[in-house]
This record gives C-alpha cells, sequence and structure tokens, in this order.
C-alpha cells in the first residue's frame, strides 16, 4: 500500500456526483451515510464551482446495513419527488450500499409508477473505477434517458460533451469555445454536458446539428446520439495557435463549411508575434524543461502546443487517472512519456529530482515541486487557487496568448535563476 499525504485518485462515485453537481433542476439522492455526502459537498469547494442540483442523503443506520432495508431510501425518493417535482432524480449508490448489494435500480424500477421524476440509478459505489469512469457513466446515461427525441432541429447549434466541474480552467474554456464556434462558423451553443447547464438544455440536445466531445468519456455518448438521432460528433481540444487551427479546420470538413481565411491569418499573426517574443526571451536562457499533468485529453492536446509550438521539452507527462478505454492515436515520443496515475513518490522523484524549468501541472504536483522556478496550474486536484473570472482560457488562440503571458511572467520573475542555470 502507497502512502498518500495529498489525495487519493478521486473514485467513480466522486466523479458521477462532479458531473451531476452543476446540473440545474436535477436532484441527487445518495444512499449512504451523512458523513460521505458531507465529504463530497466539501470537495465541490475545490473545484472553483457552483453546486446547481440538489443534494441529498438518506443517511444509514445499523439497522439499514445489517438487515439490508431499503425503506429509509424509498421515503426519500417520494418525498423529494412531492416537495421539489424535479424533472429528474438521480440514486446514486454510496460505498455501503454498493458493499451491501443494494439494488438501485430495482428500486427505482419499483417506484417509478408512484413519481412523477424520471428515476435514474448509479450503482458504481466507489469501486469500479477512478473518476474518469464515473464521469463517462453519467454522460452515457444522460444520452440514454435524459435527451428526447428531437422537436426542431437547429442545424446551426452544437451541443459540448464532456466539459466538467472537475476540468481546471471549464469556466474559461467554455466562453472560449462559445466565441470560437461563433466566430468560425456562426454557430450557436444549445446544451452543454455538463457544466452549468440544465436537464432542460440536455433534454433538447437532440435539436444540436453537432456534438463537440471535449474527452474521451464522452465518446460513448456521442456513439449514442449518432446511432439514434443521427447527430454527428467531431472530438478533440483546441489548443494552441495551430492546435486550434487544425481543430477548427478538421470540424469545418465535418460541417462541410468553409473556415474564414481571415480569422485564420489572425490567429497565425497571434502565433508568429507571441511566438516570437517567447523565443527572443528563451535566447538568453535555453531550452526550458518542464513536466505536464492533468487528465488524458487535456494533457495531450497540450503536450503538442508545448512541444511543437513553444519549443518546450517535456520531459514527462502524468495523467491524473488509470488509462482509458479510448485514446487517440499516439505519437512513439508521447508514449514514452506518458505515466497513468504515478505515485506520490514517483511525482516527487519527477520534480524534485528531475528538477525541471516549468510545471504546468495540478495544484497537487505544484505542492510536491515547490522548489521550481516556474508553476503554472492547468489541472485539478486544486488546493489553493480561487477563478471567479471567465476570461482567462486554455483554449483557442486566446488561451495560447494567455499560457505565453503566463510563462513569460515566470519566466521575468526567475530571470536570475535561470541565467545561473545556463552558466
Amino acid at each position: 500500500m502507497q502512502l498518500i499525504k495529498y489525495l487519493p485518485l478521486a473514485s467513480d462515485r466522486m466523479g458521477a456526483l462532479w458531473a451531476l453537481a452543476s446540473v440545474k433542476d436535477a436532484c441527487i439522492i445518495e444512499y449512504g451515510p451523512a458523513g460521505t455526502t458531507h465529504y463530497g459537498i466539501e470537495g465541490f469547494m475545490q473545484l472553483n464551482a457552483e453546486l446547481m442540483s440538489r443534494l441529498f442523503t438518506t443517511h444509514m443506520d445499523e439497522t439499514d446495513i445489517v438487515m439490508g432495508d431499503s425503506t429509509r431510501l424509498e421515503k426519500t425518493i417520494l418525498e423529494v419527488d412531492q416537495v421539489y417535482k424535479p424533472p429528474v432524480i438521480f440514486v446514486v449508490a454510496s460505498s455501503i450500499s454498493s458493499l451491501i448489494g443494494t439494488d438501485l435500480e430495482t428500486i427505482c424500477e419499483a417506484l417509478q409508477p408512484d413519481v412523477n421524476a424520471k428515476l435514474i440509478a448509479l450503482t458504481g459505489g466507489g469501486f469500479r473505477g477512478d473518476y474518469a469512469l464515473g464521469i463517462r457513466e453519467v454522460l452515457t446515461l444522460l444520452a440514454k434517458h435524459v435527451v428526447k427525441p428531437p422537436t426542431k432541429k437547429h442545424q446551426n447549434s452544437y451541443n459540448i460533451i464532456g466539459s466538467n466541474i472537475d476540468c481546471y480552467n471549464f469556466f474559461s474554456d467554455l466562453k472560449e469555445l462559445k466565441t470560437l464556434m461563433h466566430e468560425c462558423f456562426g454557430y450557436e451553443l444549445n446544451a452543454v454536458f455538463t457544466a452549468n447547464s440544465s436537464i432542460e438544455e440536455i433534454e433538447n440536445a437532440a435539436n444540436a446539428g453537432i456534438n463537440l466531445v471535449l474527452r474521451s468519456e464522452g465518446v460513448e455518448a456521442a456513439e449514442f446520439l449518432k446511432e439514434k438521432y443521427g447527430i454527428p460528433y467531431y472530438s478533440g481540444l483546441p489548443y494552441g495557435y495551430h492546435g486550434t487551427q487544425k481543430w477548427a479546420s478538421g470540424l469545418a470538413e465535418v460541417l462541410s463549411l468553409e473556415l474564414n481565411e481571415i480569422l485564420k491569418r489572425t490567429w497565425m499573426t497571434a502565433a508568429n508575434k507571441h511566438g516570437m517574443a517567447l523565443r527572443r526571451t528563451l535566447f538568453n536562457y535555453g531550452k526550458l524543461s518542464c513536466v505536464l499533468s492533468g487528465n488524458f485529453d487535456q494533457v495531450y492536446a497540450m503536450y503538442v502546443f508545448l512541444t511543437e509550438e513553444l519549443g518546450l521539452d517535456v520531459k514527462a507527462v502524468i495523467v491524473n487517472h488509470h488509462k482509458p478505454s479510448y485514446m487517440s492515436d499516439l505519437s512513439v515520443e508521447l508514449e514514452e512519456k506518458l505515466m497513468f496515475n504515478p505515485t506520490e513518490a514517483e511525482k516527487e522523484a519527477l520534480v524534485c529530482e528531475g528538477r525541471p524549468d516549468v510545471v504546468f501541472g495540478d495544484g497537487v504536483l505544484l505542492h510536491i515541486g515547490g522548489e521550481v522556478p516556474i508553476k503554472i496550474q492547468v489541472a485539478n486536484p486544486n488546493l489553493d487557487s480561487i477563478q471567479i473570472f471567465d476570461g482567462t482560457p486554455y483554449m483557442g488562440p486566446r488561451g495560447a496568448t494567455f499560457i505565453i503571458e503566463k510563462l513569460l511572467a515566470g519566466i521575468y520573475a526567475n530571470r536570475q535563476f535561470l541565467k545561473e542555470r545556463v552558466r
């Protein structure tokens, strides 16, 4: 058993709660002790996100556990339905109810005729995998059981699948994506699975013309929506200037549209201007080495930006969860640098013994790398950062400029150290 000083890898139960927490008009009932639900709510405070759904717990005592009595859960479902009248109630297993084998699906099926809300059971309880699995399960369940048949198609609209509150910069990146889609194609946002969304918006997701998938966990949901409602989907993340152009060009091909040439030239002008400023600065300090961490799809796209556009030497790429079942084709170079859910000791070896110049990482990695001169947070878990402004994206051309700005600020703040390192 490894010693954990900071935070253990979040379970599928936590991933499910994160994915549902920001959905307005949803009610979540966790069948378990009040303490576990309280711990879950505390976790939301570190995600810089607002709890928009209503979260309840049934609590459990020894009789419920020993006798397998689910009366308390059934009464809670009936009460929540009667008092709050939600369109959907998600019934989530805690570790204890999952361990004793409570059949939430059968309970929900038996109670469904007696309630107005649609009952959806999530039975993982924290034993089937990490948070990425829980997020994938929620996205798929929403697609299968909440999305309704289309009523009025809006071909010039889109859904975003996979923007969730566990993504560190989701608030600003959502705004950037909306700006990009409007600038590039004149498309407007229809629904988000699930950050800052609502049950009504997700119910009407089939009215959109295309789904944008931002993480591997959303592919299953997008495949289902394509098969059932004929909605095409496009996967990828627009990091960097060239990365954004490649992303937008690929999307334009799917949409059978032309990408605005003036817009492309604007992005390349920004790439040359800000990229040159960074290269002039790095001329005095040499090539910067760095370590990168985050969820798989984020680090995959960000790695290309850091190495190919900014010319950084990325020594290692940490994925803060287990290896996903769905992965893009990887270069041999990137595959050799990937580390899935490494131990804290392995992380310490990377940033303390490896002595990189920059850490693009989560809050824990930034704490471990206390002596690293330049630290830029790009992922959760979050320990210290507060985000309330939506104008600091990492995605898109504006995000590329913002990352370069933070990098330049870090270089100037540590220029004496970096000069001595070169000597």
